[in-house]
C-alpha cells in the first residue's frame, strides 16, 4: 500500500513539474517577444498609404519613359552615380535620393537630386554598411513627378 503512495505522489509531482516549466517557458518567451525591438519601416505607414495612389502614378509614368536613368554603385571607389539620358527631352528640375536600409531605418539617408551639367550627379558614400539597399530616385521634369527604385547589395 505504501509502494501505491509513493507511485501516486510522484506522478502528482511530475505533472505539477511540467505545468510549471510549461508556464516558466512561456512567461520566458513572452518576456523575450515583448523585449524585441520592432521597427516599422515609416513611422506614419498609415499617411504614406493614403497618398499610394499618387505614387502609383508616379511609377507608371517612369517605366512609360522610353529611356530611363542609371543607376551605378562602384564597390571600389564607393560612389553612386546617376545619369539621366539626355533623350529624355528635359533635365530634372529638382528632387531626391534616399538610399533606404530595410534592416535598419536609422541609417537611412537623403540627399538633394542636383545633376553637375545636365544630366549626371555623383554622391560619394565611403561608410556604407554592408548589406542591401534600396535607391529611391524622386524627380520632377516637365511639370510631371517620377518615381524609380532599384536594390543594391553593399559587400
Amino acid at each position: 500500500m505504501a509502494e501505491a503512495v509513493k507511485t501516486g505522489a510522484l506522478w502528482m509531482w511530475s505533472l505539477v513539474a511540467a505545468i510549471v516549466v510549461f508556464i516558466l517557458f512561456f512567461v520566458g518567451f513572452a518576456i523575450w517577444a515583448f523585449q524585441d525591438d520592432v521597427e516599422l519601416v515609416y513611422n506614419n505607414y498609415y499617411e504614406k498609404d493614403v497618398v499610394f495612389d499618387q505614387q502609383i502614378k508616379r511609377v507608371a509614368r517612369t517605366e512609360a519613359l522610353p529611356f530611363k536613368p542609371s543607376l551605378n554603385y562602384s564597390q571600389e571607389t564607393q560612389v553612386l552615380s546617376m545619369k539621366f539620358p539626355l533623350a529624355l527631352g528635359h533635365a530634372p528640375t529638382e528632387g531626391t535620393v534616399l538610399l533606404f536600409r530595410p534592416a535598419d531605418l536609422h541609417r537611412d539617408r537623403l540627399f538633394p537630386l542636383s545633376l553637375q551639367g545636365d544630366s549626371l550627379q555623383t554622391i560619394g558614400l565611403p561608410d556604407m554598411v554592408p548589406g542591401l539597399w534600396r535607391i529611391k530616385l524622386n524627380w520632377t521634369s516637365g511639370g510631371e513627378e517620377y518615381y524609380m527604385e532599384q536594390s543594391l547589395m553593399v559587400d
